[in-house]
Formats: structure tokens, sequence, C-alpha cells
């Protein structure tokens, strides 16, 4: 029998318009099914937008099965969770005007199809968008998302912004039974957060943009393609070891 086989593509949003289309259509349907609607990254302007990146989840036979993005904060426009969470706290916008002289994004839009329930395309996405971060040039990265996703950008190194909030939650939002929460990854390049498995796949996929590896998620196994190489990036040796110079200097 052969393996299930799932392509993971990075690009800048205005390059692929028929992937964004497509992106926004099936995001918007998994929020339909969770009753939502009034989320902040629930719009059409990051299409056009030369800071936008995207990341979506191809699977052979079921289409797109998921996708992600990363907002970089150009100073062009707010950042989405400015919009989302300057109503419930003011202070969010002086807390990420202190990370932008550092090249920061946020991550947003992260969602997966019903039907690829089980394969861990949530997983695969939030190291993918992570190993992005660097040549995408956010050595901050934000991200406002539900409780129960909490546990994927943490094994990737975010940690909650408790300045914001209740602590970093915010109860309630966008709809009574969720608890959102503000979350900051400190240090893209040193990932001193992550979990070591993480943080060395990380690596290896900033290293080698386009690689293949085999993911198994319980008794399913499946064949992932990484496509990552963005136009007008750098990935090359010297940026590695220059990865593990720096955190090698932070653990001595």
């Amino acid at each position: 029998m052969q393996p299930e086989r799932i392509t993971l593509k990075a690009f800048r949003a205005p390059e692929e318009p028929d992937l964004c289309a497509e992106f926004l259509h099936e995001h918007r349907r998994v929020l339909e099914d969770f009753g939502i609607s009034n989320v902040a990254t629930n719009s059409e302007a990051w299409m056009h937008d030369p800071y936008s990146y995207v990341i979506v989840a191809q699977h052979d036979t079921l289409g797109m099965v998921g996708g992600i993005r990363l907002k970089i904060d150009a100073g062009d426009q707010p950042l989405p969770m400015a919009g989302a969470i300057r109503k419930l706290d003011a202070k969010v916008d002086d807390a990420l005007a202190e990370l932008r002289p550092y090249g920061n994004g946020e991550v947003c839009g992260l969602w997966n199809a019903h039907r690829a329930n089980g394969k861990n395309i949530p997983v695969l996405l939030s190291q993918a968008v992570t190993a992005m971060a660097v040549p995408a040039g956010a050595r901050r990265m934000v991200c406002f998302v539900a409780h129960y996703t909490q546990k994927h950008p943490a094994r990737n190194g975010f940690v909650v912004m408790e300045n914001l909030g209740e602590h970093g939650f915010f109860p309630g939002y966008p709809i009574p039974r969720i608890i959102a929460l503000a979350m900051v990854n400190p240090d893209t390049m040193l990932l001193e957060h992550a979990t070591e498995a993480h943080r060395q796949f990380i690596y290896s996929l900033r290293l080698r943009p386009e690689q293949e590896r085999v993911e198994t998620h319980g008794s399913v196994s499946f064949e992932v393609t990484y496509r990552m190489h963005l136009s007008k990036a750098v990935h090359d040796l010297h940026a590695y070891r220059q990865i593990m110079a720096d955190r090698l200097l932070a653990a001595s």
C-alpha cells in the first residue's frame, strides 16, 4: 500500500493568487464549522500584501488540507493581533512596537481541514512557519491563538506574553467557549524555549528548505515533501553555521 503524500509549500502571498484564494475559502469553512466569523485574520487584505508569507499543506488525494501565514511587521499596517486585542487591552500596541526593531512577524491563520484530522497537519505547519521566520526577516514572532492550540507554538519556542490581558489570556475571545492567548517567540534564531526535537528539525529545514521525510502519527505514516525555499531569501551553509554559533554562545 502506497503511503499518503503531503506537500508543504511556502510562498509570498502575491506570488500565488490561486493558492491564496483556496486558502481563504478553506479557512473560512473551518471557522464557520466552529461558529466563528469575527476573526481579524479572516479577510482578503493579506492576499495582496508583499510582507505576507503563506504555507499550504496539499494532500495527494484530499487537496489543500491546511495552511498558516506569517505577516511581517513592516510598519505599513498593524499586525492582525493588534486589531483583535486593542479593544481588550490597549497595551498591545506598545508591546508590539518594542519587538519591531528586532524584526517581528505574526503567525496567524492556522487551520486544518476536518477531512485531514489525525494527520498532524498543525504540527507540521507550526514547525515550518518557525523555520521560515529567519529567512523571511522575523527574528521575533508573535501569535494570538486559542487555548487548545497552545501546545503547537509552545513546542517551537513560544511563551505566553504575560504583560497582556489576564497574564496573557483572553477568556471568551472570539466566542465564549474559547480562551485566546498572546504568545511570543523571543528569538527565532536560537529557539531557546523550543523542545530539542523541534529545534533540531527547524534548523534542518532552514539548511535544506527542499527535502522529504517520513512522518509517523499514531499508526499512520506518510511522506512529507517540503518546498520551503522563498524567493529573495538566502539559505546557505554559512547561515546555518551562524545559527549554531549563536546557540553555542547563548549556552556558554
